[in-house]
């Protein structure tokens, strides 16, 4: 299935799950703490850009977790909708343990999760952020 029929299917389920709730859509987003337009970009499956360009919605998977928890779903259930069922939170094992200079919060545990290509990207831009502090 291509990703725009994906979140097509994605808004009608969301649409289904908040009316089984008896909630109405700013009820819902206010529940969610997210703005009632990007509950609306999550219900059609798209969202308007400058100029009338439509576009796929692209939620933080933040976002689909606040969703999850105004609608009372499992997070897992809304990000398995999405295509997105792996980058769920997963309760912490043996490989979330603290390892060397590793404290242990929650920023050394998801950036541990990353791919070694996007640590050292992630590793680059605070680099870049340090030395232009010093400046």
């Amino acid at each position: 299935m291509d990703e725009s029929r994906q979140w097509v299917e994605f808004g009608r389920w969301l649409v289904e799950q908040r009316e089984e709730r008896g909630l109405r859509r700013r009820d819902a987003a206010r529940k969610a703490k997210i703005s009632e337009a990007l509950w609306r970009d999550l219900e059609t499956g798209r969202k308007e850009a400058i100029g009338g360009i439509r576009l796929l919605p692209n939620p933080s998977q933040d976002v689909l977790e606040r969703v999850a928890a105004a609608l009372e779903l499992p997070v897992e259930d809304v990000l398995a909708r999405v295509g997105r069922a792996k980058a769920g939170r997963r309760s912490l094992g043996p490989a979330d343990a603290p390892k060397g200079d590793d404290d242990g919060s929650l920023l050394s545990i998801k950036l541990r999760r990353l791919s070694d290509r996007d640590r050292i990207l992630i590793e680059r831009l605070i680099d870049a952020m340090l030395e232009h502090e010093d400046r």
